[in-house]
């Protein structure tokens, strides 16, 4: 006991107080008045003093630099070209010679990424601004431009002086990855003395492959290797429980869902290749079940694309009793029949198969019932098993009111609504709606949707819904709504699968990383061109190759 009481009294000497790791308290560095000055970055130089960029409502990217006793060196000082910006996520580094390498993302107009170094001890130090033509060693250089968006840039600098930068980028030159975001790299040289800046790698697409990617950084080691983290949505799970409106209007969604996932010919013409065979290329796994509504099933569920998941469903049969995953290659639920759903706390067996509100509802509730049960007990004498393990989304489909069909925007069809909105926000499940046009036009039914997967308004509406938070009914969803565009043409059911192909691969995240030897490539590769891109196009498809060591 003793040797207890002494060993805690110990421990509890060992314990750091605020005052004992803090070394100065909070120094302002800039009054911006009224100014949102946001999204900082700094770094030290050799003396000890600290650099420090930020951006000023977005417009403009400012600088000051502290001494190493707090005291302001070189006070607000704008360093951006005048004109209009939209300046994003700034990065810096200090080099070996004491000049400030920054980089960040331009939003206006084409997305750029932008370069500049600044030399602080062109200034006077007094702690009085500067300005950018005194401070600007390098101004404003343009790394990149073109089409599709780009952000979240970072930077570093190796001991030859040579500068590296990684951003987050959804330009696709073959278009393979539906404009979603990869990890680009370039180096350049810059030239302090006469401002130039040599690219020796351009534009260089390390993640070849589809997922979300995000959120680099960039560090070089002593050796001059150039190594790289981000985000990446490869290798994560996802779950999409459909519940699809059996009527008879929906005969052709039927064959298009099918083919959206597994594969094949649309109604409207064009092949898929499949979101499923597509993100099993991305090492990503997709569970899916499809149900048709009003414990029914079309024709159509049974044939052509659909067939063979309606066979893997059982034939015609209901909700499965375990989740997917939970055995090798059990990943697909297939095509099968929902014989309840919940409306009102109750079940509900519905009618014409149109009750897409209290089928969303009854999805949500099996994963996190309104006991707060997870996996949840729904008062249905079946329930969907969810993968515990995967991003849950649950995207209902239709063309008719929410509660048994037309007509629209009744009382029962917004409750039916407003219920499975809060019930799927407590569960953590993301309501995606597809939405038919209908007799009437969609707009009724697009404004169900939206209400489901944003918040309700209380307003038909098809505008973006204001959804404050401040209450559990006014809390956005997370989930947005798509056109099903059945028989409208090639061009919008491309839509459809960027859309569904977005839905599926933004889930789950892991942090992969990668090293580059580009000094490798640029010292052994005879075929190697200052100012190419690491990258190349080799049948239909990008190979990397910014050096391997000796072999360049």
């Amino acid at each position: 006991m003793l040797l207890s009481v002494m060993s805690s009294l110990f421990i509890a000497s060992l314990t750091a107080s605020a005052n004992t790791v803090v070394i100065t308290e909070a120094i302002q560095i800039v009054d911006g008045g009224t100014s949102a000055d946001t999204q900082t970055a700094l770094g030290s130089d050799s003396e000890g003093n600290v650099h420090v960029v930020w951006t000023r409502n977005n417009l403009h990217l400012y600088y000051s630099m502290i001494s190493p006793r707090g005291e302001t060196l070189i006070d607000t000082t704008q360093i951006t070209d005048p004109g209009l910006h939209k300046i994003w996520h700034p990065d810096l580094v200090v080099d070996e010679n004491d000049k400030v390498h920054i980089v960040w993302a331009d939003k206006s107009a084409q997305h750029k990424i932008v370069y500049s170094v600044l030399n602080p001890w062109a200034a006077p130090m007094d702690g009085s601004a500067s300005d950018d033509g005194t401070l600007s060693a390098i101004n404003d250089h343009i790394v990149s431009s073109r089409a599709q968006n780009r952000d979240w840039p970072a930077i570093d600098v190796d001991s030859q002086g040579g500068v590296h930068i990684v951003w987050e980028d959804s330009y696709d030159e073959l278009g393979k990855f539906f404009n979603q975001p990869q990890i680009y790299y370039s180096m350049l040289s810059p030239d302090i003395s006469s401002g130039a800046v040599i690219t020796q790698f351009d534009d260089t697409l390390l993640t070849p492959i589809i997922g979300h990617k995000g959120h680099p950084d960039v560090v070089v080691d002593a050796d001059d290797y150039v190594q790289i983290a981000w985000d990446d949505t490869r290798g994560g799970k996802v779950e999409l429980a459909f519940v699809v409106d059996t009527s008879g209007s929906m005969y052709s969604e039927w064959a298009d869902i099918c083919t959206v996932i597994y594969g094949g010919n649309f109604a409207s013409g064009g092949y898929f290749q499949g979101i499923k065979p597509l993100l099993e290329d991305a090492n990503m796994t997709v569970y899916e079940t499809i149900y048709g509504l009003g414990n029914s099933l079309p024709s159509a569920a049974s044939s052509n694309n659909c067939q063979t998941a309606y066979q893997t469903g059982g034939s015609g049969q209901g909700p499965r009793t375990t989740p997917l995953g939970q055995t090798p290659g059990d990943n697909s639920g297939g095509i099968r029949k929902l014989p309840g759903t919940v409306y009102n706390g109750n079940t509900y067996s519905g009618y014409s198969g149109e009750d897409w509100g209290p089928g969303t509802n009854w999805a949500c509730l099996s994963w996190k019932d309104s006991n707060g049960n997870v996996p949840g007990n729904p008062p249905t004498a079946d329930d969907h098993r969810w993968n515990p393990n995967a991003t849950k989304i649950v995207i209902p489909v239709s063309d008719e009111g929410p509660k048994d069909g037309d007509p629209s925007q009744q009382a029962d069809d917004l409750t039916s609504i407003e219920e499975a909105h809060d019930n799927c926000i407590n569960a953590g499940v993301i309501p995606v709606g597809l939405y038919g046009q209908g007799y009437g036009g969609a707009g009724n039914i697009q404004s169900h949707f939206m209400d489901l997967a944003q918040c309700p308004n209380s307003v038909v509406s098809t505008n973006t819904r204001n959804c404050p938070g401040n209450t559990l009914r006014s809390t956005d969803a997370g989930g947005q709504t798509y056109e099903f565009p059945s028989g409208s043409g090639n061009n919008a059911m491309t839509l459809l699968v960027e859309a569904m192909v977005y839905i599926s691969t933004n889930n789950s995240r892991e942090i992969y990383m990668t090293v580059l030897d580009p000094y490798g490539k640029m010292n052994n590769d005879v075929t190697w061109t200052p100012g190419a891109s690491g990258h190349s196009i080799v049948g239909g498809g990008y190979a990397e190759d910014t050096g391997a060591g000796s072999d360049g």
